[in-house]
């Protein structure tokens, strides 16, 4: 488990290559920093069939606070998506609050949403999930928590994010499109660090 300050040194050394791309050393320098620092593809790439490390958070809130620690300094998104018997899409996003007894999830419903915050995803397909969404998910089974970060990092902020994804829920498993832009995803069946608010 890389330091706070080890983790500095790779995002720092990321920003540094993305400045100055140009330079032949900075792809070598990057590998060197570890999992960390690096961005969705370069991370899936190289951990690719290596199940021996302990990427997740399993077992009880306590055993891995400095993993929590970059989860709260930078949260990747939270989604939890179900899809009911008849094939259909559902989601509600889930935020860490400072709850006053510490952090929490949060369900954050949107404006319109129901109290329990489910809302239907008819556009889910535009975002062109690889693997497609739809078939990791059991009809009528039991909801899964969809976390998500910047694969094409191109701030410190994305590059944060992503580390946080990888280090706490796991490394991302693959991709949709957004805005433009592609997003690293993985999909878990609990939330990791924290207990969900009552």
């Amino acid at each position: 488990m890389p330091s706070a300050n080890a983790r500095f040194r790779g995002r720092a050394l990321i920003a540094i290559c993305a400045a100055l791309s140009a330079l032949p050393g900075c792809a070598a320098a990057l590998t060197s920093v570890g999992p960390a620092a690096l961005g969705a593809t370069e991370y899936v790439g190289m951990r690719a069939g290596d199940k021996a490390t302990d990427r997740h958070t399993a077992g009880p809130h306590d055993e891995q606070p400095e993993r929590c620690d970059t989860l709260v300094e930078s949260t990747p998104g939270v989604e939890e998506f179900r899809k009911n018997k008849d094939g259909t899409i559902e989601s509600r996003q889930w935020r860490l609050v400072d709850s006053g007894a510490g952090m929490r999830w949060a369900i954050v419903p949107e404006k319109m949403a129901p109290a329990a915050g489910w809302q239907p995803k008819p556009g889910i397909a535009k975002l062109r999930f690889s693997p497609a969404l739809a078939d990791q998910l059991d009809a009528g089974g039991d909801p899964q928590f969809l976390a998500y970060a910047p694969g094409d990092t191109q701030t410190i902020a994305d590059s944060n994010q992503m580390t946080a994804m990888t280090e706490v829920f796991d490394p991302a498993i693959g991709t949709f499109q957004w805005r433009g832009r592609t997003y690293g995803y993985v999909l878990v069946k609990i939330l990791p660090c924290f207990k969900p608010l009552d």
